[in-house]
């Protein structure tokens, strides 16, 4: 062992008691700052100031340092490390106060001169014993040294005195740290703080190589950017696998696997600051900090070692890179700062997977695709160069990206960079196969409502709508049809059409080809695109040619001429029947009958029966049809959607009931029998006739509340008539008129209570408003005669306003409104039947004499009241013992009368002539 080296700590020690001596508060003014280093500026920074010293003294060996710690049999705490021992200047630097004989050029880590003040607040006496020499600092010798000067109640310093030591260091050691606790502190609670903290100071500390806690031991690795610890149970975390990049003196540092959320790192400079940080990384870097190395000077911009954090996201593998990029809120102005300068730094640095090759993409032009597949990435990647990989597709990942700068993008996104590209039918397919599982919605199958599909012709269409799968085999030249070797499933969902017959025949193409092919085209072209029409409705039997294609479909007739389909009839259909001879149509060439088959033109739309015509939101009657004019002027306002049979107007007289079978039984026009407001419906009402009367002079069938009033058309199919036959209503004047002509009619037999209750229908539509009145009587001319209560036809009668008229009115006289008898009815009732009111014309008074009572009161109008009436009325009834009236034809006994007042009168004798 080389011989100790004087360090002159007697003569320190005498010049340092001589000051205290000259000035006394010099004394107190080093107890106090040695204080406040310890209590403040270095608290709980022990194993960290003696592992940054011992990591200086290995860093001037150029050897990696070991440090180690143990609790000694004298009850100490021994912390022994190796590298260059104790020099004077050592010395110096640890009897002064911040004064280091460390020259602080960033290869140090102490430059202060004060963090051996971290010993202070464990231990009352320190041993330094080194390979050159062994010091002792004790307070309890300082104190009896300046025992007689006053420390105005502070504790004598330990530092400032030292004394010489025979102790030398452990073996293997070159300098052997001694703390001797004061009262109160645990040497083994210090030993478990420093197991906790060795990985730490050896990731900080690269000049340290091992640390020893009692018997564990830990050394870490440093190989091509990765630090591990050996062996990995020794100590806390020396389990962990760290990545590190270095720039210059700074080192950015992460723990792998990526943990997870935890507390919050700190700033280390290169040990501990007070500085949080939400970096999710460790950094350590040589920036000027404050003496007690807590926080850092003023105007040092921390902003100064964030390029390196690129290198550290890029040494890492690229599904764990975004977990990098900072999400946090600056947990102060050091950190804000910090997050700020390391956005820009990965904003605009290259370091996202591409999706395809091995050349990382500039963030802030990087595309991400939100859970991008291995298979959709190999086929945009060599499209869209900036498309990030996969691995950083997730929602997590793609976040992180979006926040520096990344765009996201979607399936519209896709399709519109696809518009241009070029590739064979195979490789769409490949697409459409990797993006089906993404196209889950209507919304996601609009997004790409323009992407590229190739068409069989060779073309390729924007979008899948209008396309169409078209069997194989199958000869279609107006179809805008898929290739067969992009066809896939996903082209269905984008609205692509797998067709058969039908699907092709209600292609819009179509449409426009005939009237192409018929404007400008020859017969040739038009005759195949007639014959592919023909032969796909012969190849399917349930397929039908829509009318639009149908008012251009063009066919020879038997004369070899072009004509419209909608002016051919087939030779043996029954509308030739029922037209007669003189036709308005040609028949369809014999010999395309026999090449496709009747069904196959007669769906095509040549004439079988009545045909139509169609129109959505007519604007006027501009349909060629006869009696259109009128029809649309009697419509409140024009239809949405108007159908109608046309040629009616040829049906001769007496084939009526050919006629209307055909259009009963013809699906096209049999649902039109029923829309009594429609054109068909009317037409036929008015002008159709059977027997030489219009059909709008039948009932149907089954409407018996008009029997012996109207007579029931004696058709097969009367029953499908229902829009033109009458019903039990009165829809209209003419229908109001013809009940009230025929209940008139003294030659028809009449059940007097049919009379009664179709007078009711009438007065109560004319009352009610749905029938005018001045049409009835416009339609009628001059009022019919009128059918009593008796079942007689009469021209003086009196129509009952009011139910107890029935009682003095003789029923051969009195015609009722329908019941019950109400004033509003009755009156229009005597309007149009041109006939006075019972109220007006009959003159009544009551001649007995009743008692006024009231209705709670007297068990006759209780009676009266439970029999007739749906409540109890309330207020004044006169009860007649019998009641009597007296008019122009005598008196008459009654049940009930309502004077002029309103007051109403009973009797308790109940006549059985009373009408109810």
């Amino acid at each position: 062992m080389p011989p100790s080296v004087d360090f002159g700590v007697d003569a320190r020690r005498d010049a340092v008691l001589a000051a205290w001596r000259a000035s006394p508060t010099r004394l107190i003014e080093d107890a106090r700052t040695e204080a406040d280093l310890a209590e403040v500026g270095y608290r709980d920074r022990l194993f960290t100031e003696l592992a940054a010293n011992a990591a200086d003294a290995a860093a001037a060996t150029g050897v990696p340092g070991t440090i180690a710690a143990w609790h000694g049999d004298d009850g100490a705490l021994h912390v022994a490390n190796t590298g260059r021992p104790l020099t004077p200047e050592g010395v110096d630097s640890l009897l002064a106060l911040r004064v280091s004989a460390k020259d602080g050029d960033g290869q140090t880590v102490g430059r202060f001169g004060v963090g051996f003040a971290a010993v202070v607040p464990v231990a009352d006496r320190v041993e330094i014993r080194s390979t050159t020499g062994s010091l002792v600092f004790d307070c309890d010798r300082t104190a009896q040294l300046v025992a007689d000067l006053d420390l105005a109640g502070e504790r004598a310093p330990l530092l400032r005195l030292a004394w010489s030591g025979d102790g030398r260091p452990a073996d293997g050691f070159d300098t052997e740290i001694v703390l001797h606790p004061r009262a109160g502190v645990d040497v083994d609670d210090l030993l478990a703080d420093i197991a906790d903290q060795a990985c730490d100071r050896l990731l900080e500390l690269p000049a340290m190589g091992t640390v020893r806690v009692g018997d564990a031991s830990v050394t870490a690795r440093r190989d091509d950017g990765a630090i591990t610890f050996e062996p990995a149970d020794a100590l806390p975390g020396a389990d962990a696998v760290w990545r590190e990049a270095v720039d210059g003196d700074v080192r950015w540092l992460v723990r792998t696997p990526l943990p997870g959320a935890g507390e919050p790192e700190v700033l280390r400079t290169p040990t501990p600051t007070d500085i949080a940080l939400s970096v999710p990384a460790r950094v350590i870097a040589a920036l000027p900090v404050t003496p007690d190395r807590r926080h850092l000077m003023p105007g040092v911009d921390v902003g100064v070692i964030a390029p390196g954090y690129l290198e550290l996201v890029r040494g890492l593998p690229g599904d764990q890179r975004p977990a990098l990029v900072p999400r946090a809120l600056g947990l102060g102005p050091v950190d804000t700062r910090l997050l700020e300068a390391i956005g820009d730094v990965l904003r605009v640095g290259a370091w996202v997977p591409p999706a395809v090759g091995d050349d990382d993409l500039v963030a802030e032009r990087a595309l991400v695709f939100p859970d991008l597949s291995n298979a959709l990435a190999a086929h945009l990647g060599p499209v869209l160069a900036d498309l990030a990989h996969p691995d950083v597709s997730g929602p997590a990942a793609r976040g992180a990206l979006v926040s520096v700068g990344a765009r996201e993008i979607g399936l519209a996104d896709i399709a519109q960079a696809l518009a241009d590209v070029d590739r064979p039918p195979s490789w769409w397919a490949g697409l459409y196969e990797a993006l089906a599982p993404l196209v889950a919605t209507a919304q996601d199958a609009d997004e790409l409502g323009a992407l590229p599909v190739p068409r069989a012709d060779g073309r390729r269409n924007l979008g899948a709508r209008g396309l169409v799968f078209a069997p194989i085999g199958v000869h279609a030249p107006w179809a805008t049809a898929v290739a067969a070797e992009a066809a896939h499933p996903l082209l269905e969902r984008l609205g692509a059409q797998p067709v058969g017959a039908s699907g092709l025949l209600a292609d819009d193409a179509l449409v426009a080809a005939l009237a192409d092919a018929a404007e400008h085209g020859d017969d040739t072209e038009v005759a195949e695109l007639s014959d592919a029409v023909l032969a796909l409705l012969a190849a399917d039997d349930d397929a039908v040619l829509p009318p639009t294609a149908a008012a251009e479909l063009l066919l020879p007739d038997r004369d070899g001429e072009l004509v419209h389909v909608d002016e051919l009839l087939m030779a043996q259909s029954p509308l030739a029947g029922v037209l007669g001879d003189d036709l308005p149509f040609a028949f369809v060439d014999d010999a395309l009958v026999a090449r496709h088959g009747p069904s196959a033109l007669r769906r095509a739309g040549v004439g079988w029966g009545f045909l139509t015509v169609s129109e959505e939101w007519p604007t006027s009657p501009d349909h060629d049809l006869d009696d259109e004019e009128s029809w649309w002027e009697s419509l409140p306002e024009p239809p949405a959607t108007m159908t109608a049979v046309r040629d009616l107007d040829l049906v001769p007289d007496d084939r009526w009931p050919q006629a209307l079978t055909l259009l009963a039984e013809d699906p096209a026009t049999a649902p039109l029998l029923a829309d009594r407001d429609g054109y068909t419906a009317r037409w036929l009402r008015e002008h159709a006739q059977i027997d030489g009367r219009t059909l709008g002079s039948f009932r149907s069938p089954d409407a018996d509340d008009f029997a012996g009033i109207i007579d029931p058309l004696d058709h097969p199919c009367a029953a499908a008539l229902t829009g033109v036959l009458l019903t039990d209503a009165v829809p209209d004047a003419r229908a109001a008129a013809l009940v009230l002509g025929n209940l008139g009619d003294p030659a028809r037999t009449v059940v007097p209570g049919t009379a009664l209750r179709a007078y009711g229908v009438v007065a109560d539509a004319v009352w009610g408003g749905s029938v005018d009145r001045a049409a009835v009587i416009d339609v009628l001319g001059e009022p019919p005669a009128a059918r009593t209560l008796a079942g007689g036809v009469v021209d003086d009668a009196v129509v009952i306003d009011a139910a107890h008229f029935a009682a003095v009115v003789p029923a051969d006289r009195a015609v009722v409104p329908g019941l019950p008898t109400g004033p509003g009815a009755a009156k229009e009732l005597a309007a149009l039947l041109d006939l006075p009111l019972a109220s007006d014309a009959v003159g009544a008074r009551i001649v007995s004499v009743g008692r006024a009572t009231t209705w709670e009161a007297d068990p006759t109008a209780l009676a009266v009241a439970v029999d007739r009436m749906d409540s109890l009325p309330r207020g004044t009834v006169v009860v007649h013992d019998d009641l009597v009236v007296a008019t122009d034809t005598g008196e008459h006994h009654v049940a009930r009368w309502i004077d002029d007042a309103g007051t109403v009168h009973l009797s308790r004798r109940q006549p059985a002539t009373v009408v109810p």
